[in-house]
């Protein structure tokens, strides 16, 4: 009587009935349960009467046994002092009790903790004051090594301490011990040696310092750029979009379906909302969320569905997860495939050079002794030292730590470059992985279409109207401003209300003028209504009090959304989603007097065929329905039933993007099967995958996800057998999307699958490559490797040309690596076992300057080499394949002969009278030294092309970097042997010997020509589409397995499409 309302009566009916009835002790307890929760829940409306309730409530409530922990929860709360550690607790354990000690969300909002208005939000005068009392929303960054770190760690390579000692070693003696051959100790050239080796292995040292730490560094600036994302809150009462690290204690947040949650939260009010909390409970189940029984919205976790608002609570270290984040963040960097497969290429190098290492040094020992046996040489320690210090160099130099270093430099630079190509990379391996896609399942919406949604015809109350302009071939009844003129105007009302209500897009005002937001669909079914019917969609929106409508978002399942309305004393349902299913749930339609008439089977009949003339001109079909719901209270879950009136029929076009049926026909081109997976039906998309080129009636296939669906089920082989024709799947869901993926990869395929939903998120991350869309929701984000910044299919293409690309780069530089390593060390073998004075052609400085300007600069010059469209002219790589082609074994084993043949020479008399330099002299050996790395320098143009083409030097243009890198290779050379000749046992070499060396090591250049032509090209084509007997068989296998899952799901009741994803 007091509020002079039902709440007031519900107190003193409750008041009365904890009394009167304390005898009926069962029944009691359950109608005192379910009174208490219900006055719990509107204690913050009765302030005035609360107090003397309340007392009442709890005294009378006092259980016999347990109470179930299935509480509801209410404000006026007995805690007041709360802090961090208590609300990191409440969570954690999702304690309702603490929960309710607080005051609930009224008490917590209210108190002087957390002073937020739950309607306007925070004072953003008080963000400031709330980042330092509460911390922001940023996790600390992951320590990462100092670059005296990395000095250290590359300094603790065994061979590099190796070669410290052994250096060491060679200065003390070379200043104590005499020189064996003149009997004096040299110091003025005694410590040159061991100090060149010294100097070199600190370069050594310090270059691959120098990588690693600027590595760490990008990938650092990386992981940061991509855990930013945008979020919605309000403050002042205004909302407005912020950077997901902006957010504070006690921001009101809005949250919607695909949202990655970026802090705890309690949940204000929602509708149909679950999370997927696996990610901090490890349990795959979807909970439910309501602000009575489980408000609790823990930081990492996803909203799967629905929407609502919700107050932050907890951010950054002082969330659920922000400590697991942390330990997240600062995990090890993962290896990809391809680093594993190159560590293992150059780990079993490395044997081999440790193998020829250790004969060298016992080849040469054994000469010694046969030389001091024999009285030739005198038993000395310093010649087994430089044999030592030989075979040791000799393993630096055939280990390829070049290998690792190109791999790190092609991805780091290709994940740069492709940021200008719109493909935002997360995963690192997903740069070499597209390189061997050869399946590719694309959404339509925005991906193959330009997303710009125009309703171009109608079929409103029997009327057909058509956009002017559409270029639709049905004559346009409408006339004058409105299409729908002529109509009864309750009818156009009708329209435009269920249109309006049932949407969240909206229109805004800003500086730059008026903006719509929202999601494409909604914007042109309210542009339409706007432009074309007359009516303000937002002034509809706005004579609706918020609390008289209830949306329920689109619900994949059903492919429906739905919005109750509060009419005066009724309930109304608007609907609207795919026609095909919602046509099943009317019963009526609105003819053009306003009229509901019964849905008969001829009028269903003919609305499916306006339906079809739709969907055949490529057009996205949407059903918009109404039906009065027999209710007395706001429902609420969205209402079922099949007593709806068809109010409209619209007609969407999504035009398609120009250059995707270019891209399309590259990726035929290059082997790439492409299949559109969409939910429009079957002739919407098959007419815009025929427009796209992705569809060809004479081959291809078409099919619906149902059917998918239990054609894997009850006949595996059939489906097996049909698959690698199948290029449109539509209607589908979900799960269907996910079991396509799972069955091409089982069939061997590498996939790359594009998404933006949340229910994308299982079959993005099943995929080989997932590319979700910047446009996306976060889950879908999270769970994806490649971010397209475009939401274009373009943009995928180009991701497989980097990918082909990295891979041929790091092939080019094993090409020419391993070349060189067979080389050098065949070179320093031979030369030394054959040598009149047991010494080796090259000496140890000279060795590690060779391993220095070979695998960093080499790296450099061919990993990043730009990506041609001739890359997607051939074939995909097999997962499989070999790292070393039998093309590249080829030219490895031609030039590396080559080389060693000319080497030999060089080392000759007659190569010696041939530069008129004396054998065996300093100057002679200086010439050996630097025809060895010029012909290397010259061979990196050899090494660029793998297929055998005859024009080494053919897309130069594309490589100024690899210009450039030579150029600075060749001025280090020159500095080497011109002014550094004490450090690198060289002499200074006049302008006819320059040219004579240059122009011996340009001998490889017309070499390779020769090999190229004796040996052929095999620059490969793609195949014909038409699958293998293989292929099909593995096909026909998955089928099988396929079915077997299926029914397994099924018998466990896992029909539901997110738990079966």
């Amino acid at each position: 009587f007091f509020f002079g309302n039902d709440q007031g009566l519900l107190a003193v009916q409750l008041s009365v009935e904890m009394t009167v009835l304390p005898a009926e002790e069962l029944e009691f307890e359950k109608r005192n349960a379910l009174y208490k929760d219900e006055l719990a829940a509107r204690l913050d409306v009765l302030s005035g009467f609360i107090n003397t309730v309340k007392p009442k409530a709890e005294a009378a409530s006092q259980p016999t046994k347990p109470a179930p922990r299935r509480t509801s929860v209410g404000a006026g709360g007995t805690v007041t002092n709360f802090g961090v550690d208590y609300l990191y607790e409440m969570f954690e354990r999702k304690d309702l009790d603490k929960f309710r000690a607080v005051g609930g969300l009224t008490g917590l909002a209210s108190s002087k903790y957390l002073d937020t208005n739950l309607r306007k939000g925070i004072d953003a005068s008080s963000v400031p004051d709330r980042r330092e009392k509460f911390g922001d929303n940023c996790l600390p960054e992951a320590e990462m090594m100092t670059f005296w770190e990395h000095i250290m760690d590359a300094l603790g390579d065994t061979m590099m301490l190796i070669l410290c000692a052994a250096a060491v070693i060679s200065l003390v003696l070379g200043l104590t011990v005499p020189d064996p051959h003149t009997g004096k100790i040299e110091y003025s050239t005694g410590w040159i040696e061991g100090a060149a080796i010294l100097v070199s292995v600190t370069v050594v040292v310090f270059v691959t310092a120098i990588n690693n730490y600027t590595k760490a560094q990008k990938f650092a600036e990386l992981s940061a750029e991509t855990s930013k994302r945008k979020v919605n809150v309000i403050r002042d009462g205004i909302k407005q979009q912020i950077d997901s690290t902006e957010i504070v204690v006690g921001d009101v947040l809005f949250v919607s379906s695909g949202d990655l949650l970026p802090a705890d939260a309690i949940l204000i009010d929602g509708v149909e909302c679950k999370c997927d909390e696996s990610t901090v409970t490890g349990e795959a189940d979807i909970v439910d969320k309501d602000a009575e029984f489980d408000p609790f919205l823990i930081a990492g976790t996803s909203l799967m569905q629905g929407a609502g608002r919700a107050m932050v609570t907890g951010c950054g270290v002082n969330s659920t997860c922000g400590k697991q984040l942390a330990l997240i963040r600062g995990s090890a960097e993962q290896e990809t495939p391809l680093q594993k497969k190159l560590s293992v290429l150059a780990d079993d190098i490395g044997y081999m050079g440790g193998a020829a290492a250790a004969l060298t040094f016992i080849v040469l020992s054994i000469k010694e002794l046969y030389m001091v046996m024999y009285g030739t040489n005198h038993l000395h320690l310093k010649p087994f030292l430089d044999f030592l210090i030989v075979a040791v160099t000799i393993v630096v130099v055939a280990i390829p730590e070049g290998l690792p270093l190109a791999v790190t430099i092609a991805l780091a630079y290709s994940m740069r470059e492709m940021m200008a190509d719109n493909c935002l990379v997360r995963v690192m391996a997903a740069c070499e992985t597209m390189g061997g896609a050869d399946a590719i399942c694309s959404d339509k919406t925005g991906t193959l279409t330009t997303n710009t949604m125009t309703v171009v015809q109608a079929w409103v109350a029997e009327k057909r109207v058509v956009v002017p302009g559409s270029g639709i071939p049905v004559p346009n009844t409408g006339r004058g401003e409105g299409l729908l003129d002529g109509l009864n105007p309750f009818v156009v009302d009708q329209f435009c209300e269920a249109c309006a209500l049932n949407s969240t897009a909206e229109e805004k005002v800003t500086e730059s003028g008026r903006t719509w937001t929202g999601n494409k669909t909604e914007i042109g079914i309210l542009k339409f209504i706007k432009e074309k019917v007359g009516q303000d969609p937002m002034a509809l929106q706005r004579s609706f009090p918020a609390e008289s409508l209830r949306q329920f978002p689109f619900n994949p399942d059903k492919k429906r959304m739905t919005t109750v309305a509060r009419k005066g004393n009724k309930f109304v349902s608007y609907v609207k989603g795919a026609p095909d299913l919602l046509l099943l749930q009317c019963e009526e339609y609105m003819s053009t007097s306003g009229k509901r008439m019964p849905l008969t089977k001829d009028k269903r009949e003919y609305l499916k065929a306006v339906i079809t003339d739709m969907a055949l001109l490529g057009n996205r079909c949407i059903l918009v329905g109404t039906a009065d719901l027999p209710v007395v209270s706001m429902p609420a879950e969205d209402p079922e039933g099949s007593n709806f009136c068809v109010l409209s029929i619209l007609g969407i076009q999504d035009p398609i993007r120009e250059e995707v049926p270019g891209a399309v026909h590259k990726c035929q081109n290059a082997g790439i099967t492409v299949r559109m997976v969409t939910g429009d039906n079957k002739q919407t998309a098959c007419s815009i995958a025929e427009k796209a080129g992705i569809f060809q009636k004479e081959v291809g296939l078409a099919m619906e996800g149902i059917e998918f669906r239990q054609m894997a089920e009850e006949q595996p082989e059939r489906l097996a057998s049909l698959l690698p024709r199948l290029q449109v799947l539509a209607r589908s869901s979900p799960q269907d999307k996910y079991i396509l993926v799972e069955m091409l990869k089982k069939a061997g395929n590498t996939v790359a699958v594009t998404g933006d939903g949340t229910n994308d998120a299982p079959a993005l991350k099943l995929a080989d490559v997932g590319f979700a869309m910047y446009t996306g929701t976060e889950i879908a984000k999270t769970a994806s490797d490649v971010v397209l910044l475009d939401d274009n299919f373009v943009s995928v293409v180009k991701a497989c040309m980097w990918g082909r690309n990295v891979n041929d780069n790091i092939k080019k530089f094993i090409q020419f690596q391993v070349t060189v390593n067979i080389v050098g060390v065949a070179l320093t073998f031979f030369g030394a076992a054959f040598s009149d004075t047991n010494t080796a052609p090259l000496t140890p400085v000279q060795l590690l300057w060779l391993n220095l300007i070979m695998d960093t600069l080499a790296a450099l010059a061919l990993a990043t080499e730009q990506p041609s469209e001739k890359l997607l002219d051939r074939e995909p790589s097999s997962r499989d394949s070999s790292l070393i082609t039998k093309r590249m074994w080829i030219n490895i084993g031609g030039h590396a002969v080559f080389q060693l043949i000319l080497m030999l020479w060089l080392m000759s008399e007659g190569a010696a009278n041939w530069f008129n330099v004396a054998p065996h002299s300093i100057v002679h050996r200086t010439v050996v030294f630097n025809v060895f790395i010029i012909v290397q320098i010259w061979n990196e143009f050899n090494a660029r092309k793998l297929h055998g083409e005859f024009n080494v030097f053919s897309g130069m243009e594309r490589s100024t970097g690899h210009l450039r890198v030579t150029v600075v290779m060749v001025l280090f050379q020159w500095c080497a042997v011109q002014y550094f000749g004490d450090f690198f046992g060289t002499r200074a070499l006049n302008v006819p010997q320059w040219l004579a060396c240059i122009g011996l090591g340009a001998l490889c250049l017309p070499y390779g020509a020769a090999l190229n032509l004796a040996t052929g090209s095999e620059e490969s084509r793609p195949v014909a589409a038409a699958p293998s007997r293989q292929s099909s068989g593995k096909f026909v296998t998955e089928g099988r397995a396929m079915t077997q899952r299926i029914r397994v799901a099924k018998a466990f009741g896992e029909v539901d499409s997110k738990k079966f994803s």
